[in-house]
């Protein structure tokens, strides 16, 4: 919690006072051989000391609660600064006192049924408040009911919550760490998609719709998320949010248009889905780069002469034609092909498939064809994993995002 000491604190078992029910300590650190008690703090806050000898905590409960590691990584009084920046505008209305819960309370609450998807507002609430219920307040706290936390829940909207997550956002390792994946001095990141379950409402399948069926009639509505990651420590670095039948192309694109940041430096790595004139003129515009699988049937051209057509590492120099069609408009691209060994779909042996990969490095020496095929590689950790652990942990029996909370409103969610 917030001001308190790490550690273990250690007091005399003699030393001991008792007063209706609350427990102080009277004398120093023990000696060698005498009984000790050992607790740890779990907040520290002015004593208010009440005349027949009881201690209490001058504090108010819901303004000492933390998120532990998150909270570490984003520094102390983020989420309160986001509260305030929002009262300021006048996203959020201005609590004139002391309620049982507060905006922040709110926020971190809202983060942690993200953690403990199963559980209910009041198991959330509970093991987020974890010890400080056990401490005697000088203003008395408890567990509100769920109509209070829904009441709380409902004003807060998605953009306050979309500010804590680019707090959040962002590498967990530099780039000069021992474990960091880099390539012609860049970090590789993954850009990649995913769809999540919503709870089954009218309102959610007018908003989000829903993908595989031509009329709408799979069982959940549902989400997209195109997001970037980092391959070292498979951190997220940002996300877009939209429809099912948003395009990914289209959301990572207005997602690089946005925040250039995210790319800037960086290599991006992404399947056969992706790769399309727009989107990498995009990316290079905002000074990152591009490593991309090509689907089959895709045109690849060449040409000979000085510093085209095939190269010493094995890759070849090609385009992307622009979608004006003139040659002057093409993006130059160097492509570097891998054979891949899969078993065959009869279970009898194996066959050979021909991968194509295109980059945006076009220095041979900086980015060799190995490196760039073996960095390509290292989507499916960056991506699919992060994106396969994120969806296990955050979703119930598999089942989708809150399918049980199916009557209350999801947009506060969406950013967490």
């Amino acid at each position: 919690m917030a001001g308190t000491p790490a550690g273990t604190v250690v007091v005399r078992a003699c030393g001991l006072q008792v007063h209706s029910g609350t427990v102080t300590a009277r004398d120093a650190a023990p000696a060698a051989g005498e009984l000790a008690v050992f607790c740890r703090p779990v907040v520290t806050a002015p004593a208010v000391v009440r005349r027949n000898g009881t201690v209490v905590a001058d504090a108010w409960l819901p303004d000492l609660v933390r998120l532990g590691e998150l909270e570490r990584h984003l520094g102390d009084g983020v989420i309160e600064a986001a509260v305030g920046t929002a009262i300021a505008q006048g996203r959020l209305k201005q609590r004139e006192r002391r309620r049982l819960m507060s905006y922040p309370l709110v926020i971190r609450l809202m983060i942690t049924m993200t953690l403990v998807p199963d559980a209910s507002y009041c198991e959330a609430l509970s093991r987020l408040a974890g010890l400080l219920p056990d401490i005697p307040f000088a203003l008395e706290w408890h567990v509100p009911a769920e109509k209070v936390v829904t009441d709380w829940r409902l004003p807060v909207p998605a953009g306050v919550m979309e500010d804590v997550f680019w707090q959040a956002a962002g590498p967990l390792i530099s780039d000069d760490e021992p474990s960091a994946v880099l390539l012609a001095g860049m970090a590789v990141c993954a850009a990649d998609g995913m769809l999540v379950n919503l709870p089954d409402t009218p309102a959610n399948r007018v908003m989000f719709g829903s993908a595989g069926t031509a009329d709408d009639s799979a069982p959940f509505p549902q989400l997209r998320i195109v997001a970037i990651t980092a391959r070292a420590a498979r951190a997220m670095l940002g996300a877009i949010l939209g429809g099912s039948a948003a395009g990914e192309q289209t959301l990572l694109r207005r997602l690089v248009r946005r925040r250039p940041e995210l790319v800037a430096g960086r290599v991006i790595c992404f399947d056969r889905n992706f790769p399309g004139y727009e989107l990498i003129m995009a990316i290079l515009d905002a000074g990152g780069h591009v490593i991309a699988r090509v689907k089959d049937g895709i045109s690849l051209g060449s040409e000979d002469g000085p510093g085209r057509g095939w190269l010493p590492d094995g890759s070849r120099m090609t385009w992307l034609n622009a979608p004006s069609g003139k040659k002057a408009d093409r993006l130059p691209v160097r492509a570097a092909e891998h054979n891949v060994i899969l078993p065959s779909g009869d279970g009898t042996g194996e066959v050979s498939e021909t991968c194509t990969v295109i980059t945006t490095l076009l220095d041979h020496q900086a980015a060799p064809a190995d490196q760039v095929r073996e960095t390509y590689l290292t989507r499916w950790s960056a991506s699919e994993t992060t994106f396969g652990e994120d969806k296990t942990t955050t979703a119930p029996r598999g089942a989708g995002l809150y399918p049980s909370r199916s009557e209350e409103r999801l947009e506060v969610y969406l950013w967490i």
